[in-house]
């Protein structure tokens, strides 16, 4: 199959004008980056970070956009999940505005797409580390379970309950109420404001939905959002802060999804693999379809992983593939338990930069879609077999590189589309102009 643009960018500023031409309704925005891709019943869904300045940070939507055929043909582009902005430019200087960041995306035993993705009030992220709140605790004990904390501008503490309403450092009543995920603060009736943001409505270049900051504010860090699907991507619920569900305080400001694919594995567990500030890898889980997550606290996470993808082997062992430091063998972890307990399991043989990279496993056979030179650049279907020793398997043994692109190639998603096929959705530019191709399996192994 030949390449297909998925998602194109429609500003010069951020892409090559003999690019921009192929932009248009059905798959264009701003700027974009980030893909995942999944295939839930008949249908192929490919999300992606939405952006106002093709930087990490602004004003940063989430979108998909599906496909009925097996990626013959595509949907237009669709909009699931737009952050409160107070600002909107096409420009890196401006990061007036919360931000989504990161999409990753499995199938739940119970036929739901599930999407976990990072959210940051405004700020720049990882960026300007300065910016974020070290020292205020983003939620706290209240009816029995952790709610979101809220400060004002004298470092006075708030809880937001479960009904929206806005208690003090007493647990006494107030007359605040945050009424949306989207953190909307009324006082009585009046609005005035929003928790995520820090001061007045400025330009608006992107056409957005523009708002102010409000006098109480959750912690600037990064949160952990979930979003379902019980249609198979047509429809979307609203986002859902599960971060509470397995933060801990050694994570500081950062626990991070780690994009691409999560695993829901033969047991019917879903893995999401997330990372932290010291580059460790860190796995989430859920039993019931996402309606609650857990992790292992006091479990010590292989180290150097960063962005990281899973793959089962047919015996049931894991191995989570990650992202070297710079040019080399990709470092790896294993786990024997259904992703409980995580070791580390030295490099393996797929040589790339320092970057994200896909996985996913077929029977006894494993796939990785990478780029294959010491800069971004040449991507490359890497196809090995799972080995074994003493008698379960030990990691993977590569036979064969098959090229997806040349030139620039940086971060990409795998998934099998059939028994004959697989797709990956990949970044064929710095910014905005996202790729898909298919390939036989029988021309890859």
């Amino acid at each position: 199959m030949d390449e297909q643009i998925i998602f194109c960018g429609n500003a010069k500023e951020f892409l090559k004008e003999d690019l921009i031409k192929y932009s248009n309704s059905s798959n264009g925005g701003t700027a974009f980056r980030i893909p995942s891709l999944i295939k839930a019943g008949d249908t192929l869904i490919a999300a992606i970070d939405k952006q106002s300045c093709g930087a990490d940070w602004g004003y940063i939507e989430l979108a998909i956009r599906t496909s009925d055929d097996g990626g013959e043909t595509w949907s237009d582009i669709k909009t699931i999940a737009s952050p409160p902005a107070r600002e909107t430019r096409a420009t890196a200087d401006c990061y007036a505005s919360a931000f989504f960041i990161d999409p990753c995306m499995t199938v739940a035993p119970n036929g739901d797409v599930i999407l976990l993705i990072d959210f940051y009030p405004e700020c720049k992220g990882l960026h300007n580390r300065k910016m974020l709140d070290k020292k205020k605790i983003p939620y706290s004990m209240c009816d029995g379970k952790l709610r979101p904390a809220l400060y004002d501008r004298d470092g006075n503490f708030y809880v937001v309950r479960e009904n929206g309403e806005v208690l003090n450092n007493m647990l006494q009543h107030t007359n605040y109420r945050v009424t949306d995920w989207k953190g909307s603060l009324y006082i009585d009736d009046d609005y005035c404001g929003n928790i995520f943001l820090n001061g007045r409505s400025g330009k608006n270049e992107i056409g957005a939905v523009t708002t102010f900051g409000a006098p109480l504010k959750a912690p600037k860090r990064n949160y952990i959002y979930m979003l379902k699907s019980s249609d198979n991507g047509k429809t979307w619920s609203d986002p859902v802060d599960i971060t509470s569900d397995f933060l801990i305080k050694s994570d500081g400001t950062f626990v991070g999804i780690a994009p691409g694919v999560g695993l829901t594995t033969k047991s019917g567990k879903m893995l999401f693999p997330l990372y932290v500030n010291n580059k460790e890898t860190v796995s989430i889980y859920s039993n019931d379809s996402g309606e609650s997550w857990k992790r292992l606290k006091n479990q010590p996470y292989s180290c150097n992983l960063d962005e990281w993808q899973m793959v089962q082997a047919p015996d049931g062992v894991i191995l989570g593939f990650g992202r070297q430091k710079r040019y080399g063998k990709t470092p790896v972890s294993v786990s024997y338990d259904d992703g409980l307990h995580w070791e580390k399991a030295g490099k393996t043989g797929v040589y790339a930069p320092k970057c994200q990279k896909s996985f996913i496993s077929i029977g006894d056979y494993v796939f990785c879609s990478h780029p294959s030179e010491k800069k971004r650049e040449n991507g490359v279907l890497t196809v090995g077999k799972f080995f074994k020793k003493k008698g379960r398997t030990a990691g993977v043994t590569w036979l064969s590189e098959t090229e997806i692109n040349k030139g620039f190639f940086a971060y990409s998603c795998l998934t099998q589309i059939d028994d004959e096929h697989i797709g990956v959705l990949y970044e064929a530019q710095p910014s905005s102009f996202i790729c898909f191709k298919k390939f036989k399996i029988s021309d890859l192994i």
